[in-house]
């Protein structure tokens, strides 16, 4: 157990030793690599523990140690209990960008452009994450519910995470309305959260029913629904079936 960066410096080059590296000895951990290793493991460990239990049952205690460290570690970096959730919480959603890029790239090779064909390209990969990814997509909307209901201090975190999440589909459809791809009637801000909504509750019902939800074929569905609902008859793209 560690309960400080002396001691966690300590012990890693002791790990070392132990392990009777030959040769040079790695140069010694500088407190700053240190900091950032500890944060980063005791976050999965939150990640991991939020998803099996809730954020509710969560304890600095139980991170601390089950990320081999003291039990007073976590109480050090992040102070409290919500300030280790919202730390959670902007670790999930701001890597959530990189892995749906990452996903896109894998999964529907070609270009996508900004428009219509990126708000079509984000809800795939935002259901495929769910299956590829379910522990963190499991905490985050643990995190989610959880805000809404015995733990509203977390909507200091999810407020703003809404916001941008938003902003992006907003973005996107008038992208769309200038490309003369989507129906310039639509109410933007509406359909932005109807978007958000659908994915939402697309990817709550799988987590509770994986059986019963087949999210490639939902998300082929929902492509197909955007396109007659929102798209102009002629620039109807030909979405790409996944499933």
């Amino acid at each position: 157990m560690v309960s400080s960066v002396e001691d966690a410096k300590e012990a890693y080059q002791s790990d070392q030793h132990e392990q009777g590296a030959e040769g040079d000895a790695l140069r010694p951990r500088t407190n700053p690599e240190l900091r950032e290793e500890a944060i980063g493991k005791m976050v999965q460990t939150a990640i991991r523990l939020i998803a099996q239990h809730g954020a509710g049952k969560l304890s600095l205690v139980d991170v601390g140690r089950e990320s081999g460290y003291s039990h007073s570690l976590p109480n050090y970096y992040f102070k409290t209990k919500k300030g280790l959730l919202l730390e959670v919480h902007s670790v999930i959603t701001a890597s959530s960008v990189v892995r749906i890029r990452e996903w896109v790239k894998i999964n529907m090779p070609g270009r996508v452009r900004p428009g219509l064909s990126n708000v079509q390209a984000t809800l795939r990969a935002y259901l495929g994450l769910a299956a590829t990814d379910p522990v963190r997509t499991r905490a985050l909307h643990v995190l989610w519910s959880e805000s809404l209901s015995s733990m509203p201090e977390l909507l200091e975190g999810v407020r703003p995470w809404n916001r941008r999440t938003l902003d992006f589909f907003e973005h996107e459809l008038r992208v769309g309305i200038q490309r003369r791809e989507v129906d310039p009637k639509i109410d933007v801000p509406s359909v932005a959260l109807m978007i958000l909504s659908l994915l939402r509750g697309a990817v709550a019902q799988f987590i509770a029913d994986p059986e019963r939800v087949n999210l490639n074929s939902l998300a082929d569905s929902a492509v197909e629904m955007l396109n007659r609902s929102i798209a102009l008859p002629q620039q109807q793209p030909q979405s790409e079936r996944i499933s």
